[in-house]
């Protein structure tokens, strides 16, 4: 029995303790004189049908929406808004782009390491493993670091189900080279061009 037609056989059980005249223990006095009132009045004890939520865009503006999404990955649900120039809620927006598939989630920073990234990893390891001490002593180690030059927190786009790893939802990297103590950074867009 679902909750549904639980609630009418409470109901039920209120108009039949009413019949009889007994009392209905455990439920307000308000709610078993709205059920018998409206047994009595239109001889159901059912709710009305809800109608939906009217929709506040059209299947054009929803196209839009989700076109700017796609076109505007990396941009959060306002500027969407603003960019389709619509007077609607952020909630709104989310809702017409979640519907399509789009979710805005935090993009991959890296691909994920294959057979032959292991390989090519094993092999360096293996062939510095054998160095003398005078070829460390000259060897700088360094350490990644993360910072931000604006104040936009966590970095986020627009993307589908199951798309971590294409080359679409992967984020901005910057990358450089250390020559003779100068490093050249270059904004790497995608693994196939480097700007």
């Amino acid at each position: 029995m679902n909750q549904h037609d639980t609630r009418v056989s409470q109901r039920g059980s209120i108009i039949a303790l009413h019949e009889e005249g007994l009392s209905t223990l455990g439920i307000s006095q308000r709610t078993v004189l709205k059920w018998i009132h409206l047994w009595q009045e239109k001889g159901r004890l059912t709710d009305l049908e809800r109608r939906p939520r009217s929709r506040v865009t059209s299947v054009d503006e929803d196209e839009d929406l989700l076109q700017a999404a796609e076109r505007m990955l990396f941009k959060p649900a306002t500027e969407v808004r603003e960019a389709v120039g619509l007077q609607v809620s952020m909630t709104t927006v989310r809702r017409r782009v979640h519907a399509a598939g789009n979710h805005h989630r935090a993009p991959a920073k890296k691909e994920r390491l294959t057979d032959a990234h292991r390989a090519a990893r094993l092999a360096f390891a293996q062939e510095y493993a054998a160095k003398d001490m005078e070829f460390w002593e000259r060897t700088v180690f360094t350490d990644k670091k993360t910072f931000n030059s604006c104040s936009h927190g966590r970095i986020h786009l627009w993307r589908r189900n199951n798309t971590r790893d294409h080359t679409a939802a992967m984020g901005v990297v910057f990358g450089g080279e250390a020559l003779n103590k100068t490093i050249s950074l270059s904004k790497i867009v995608s693994r196939s061009k480097t700007v």
